[in-house]
């Protein structure tokens, strides 16, 4: 990318904890940002999908149900990809009004080339990360992800060392199911953004970030 500018995405796939804190530090700072809900976050929290739906930021699709599409117990053709986008976008509408823009990414970041391919198909851009911030991870670990929970000072160091121009960093609203963690990377936006700006960074939406690219 030309410009040094990153991207703070939002991510709702359930639980809406965090969603007020993010907005408030969101505008306090000038910052617009790209969410991405989830069709059974929409379903269960209708409300918080029109509090994000009215507060200016770019919206993208993060399919309808939470699963690892890359998971082999699970059966993800083209025709599932695309039923979960509709249904998704379905969902939406009824909540807000309102059209997702044609981004998304699918849950937990899983990609492969039925999903891209699909996808494509109804001309969504996938959107990747190429910071893993990390703030999902519960502090009951398990095998997949012992030895990476750390709090959330701890976190925003780390970011700030991968972090370059044009990335994606990621925030994840709600509580992880392994059991919450001591805190969380929501509350902490604005130390966030400032430790970003200090760096000279300057932080624009997804769509802002594309045009930018090379």
């Amino acid at each position: 990318i030309r410009r040094r500018e990153v991207s703070l995405v939002v991510n709702a796939y359930e639980g809406a904890e965090g969603l007020i804190p993010v907005l408030d530090a969101l505008h306090t700072y000038g910052v617009k940002a790209t969410f991405f809900v989830n069709g059974e976050f929409i379903r269960q929290n209708p409300g918080a999908a029109r509090v994000i739906a009215e507060s200016g930021h770019e919206v993208g699709n993060l399919f309808f149900s939470v699963l690892d599409a890359t998971d082999v117990r699970y059966r993800v053709d083209a025709d599932f990809v695309k039923r979960g986008l509709a249904r998704t976008e379905d969902e939406y509408f009824e909540a807000t009004g309102r059209e997702l823009s044609l981004l998304w990414h699918a849950p937990y970041y899983a990609v492969n080339s039925v999903l891209l391919e699909a996808a494509l198909d109804m001309n969504y851009t996938y959107i990747g990360r190429d910071v893993d911030t990390l703030d999902w991870v519960g502090r009951y670990q398990g095998s997949i992800t012992q030895g990476l929970y750390a709090g959330t000072y701890e976190l925003i160091e780390r970011i700030c060392d991968q972090v370059k121009p044009g990335s994606i960093l990621p925030v994840q609203l709600g509580i992880p199911a392994d059991g919450g963690r001591a805190d969380y990377l929501f509350n902490e936006l604005p130390l966030l953004v400032n430790a970003l700006v200090s760096l000279g960074y300057e932080l624009v939406p997804v769509s802002e970030l594309m045009e930018h690219a090379d």
